[in-house]
């Protein structure tokens, strides 16, 4: 079981160390701080870190193709997961929340939610990063128990 565990674990952080190192070695950003993976309809690592100017940056970069187009997204400019989380909890108080992390869907910057809400339905909302407008939200129901 704990094979089994650790292969997925694996697979799911497959590339980081790559992505980091082309990052650095682009210098695009000086220092990284955390890597995360969003899967929409292209998948991207999402990496947190500090450009030359020691600026927090967020960028997007794609996982397919061998030229990458790399979306920079600076920190400063946008809402932070917590502000998006207070704000998110003053609408879905009875919500439980599973997770936030940056998405990029149809090139627009988003914080994707993803949480259960009052109903039980699991529910995927997508809002702007920079006003935190809902750009799209997809809500799922349990058809077995």
């Amino acid at each position: 079981m704990i094979f089994l565990y650790n292969d997925l674990l694996d697979s799911k952080t497959a590339g980081y160390e790559e992505t980091k190192q082309q990052l650095l070695k682009a210098e695009s950003l000086t220092e990284i701080d955390k890597v995360e993976t969003f899967y929409g309809k292209e998948a991207y690592h999402v990496v947190y870190g500090k450009d030359e100017d020691g600026q927090n940056k967020l960028i997007f970069y794609p996982l397919k193709g061998k030229e990458k187009k790399l979306i920079t997204v600076d920190q400063s400019e946008i809402l932070s997961k917590s502000e998006i989380k207070n704000t998110w909890k003053q609408e879905c108080d009875q919500c439980e929340l599973v997770r936030i992390t940056p998405a990029l869907v149809d090139g627009n910057e988003l914080w994707e939610l993803t949480y259960v809400d009052s109903s039980k339905r699991y529910v995927f909302d997508y809002l702007d990063m920079y006003d935190g407008s809902r750009y799209e939200q997809l809500r799922f129901k349990s058809m077995f128990k």
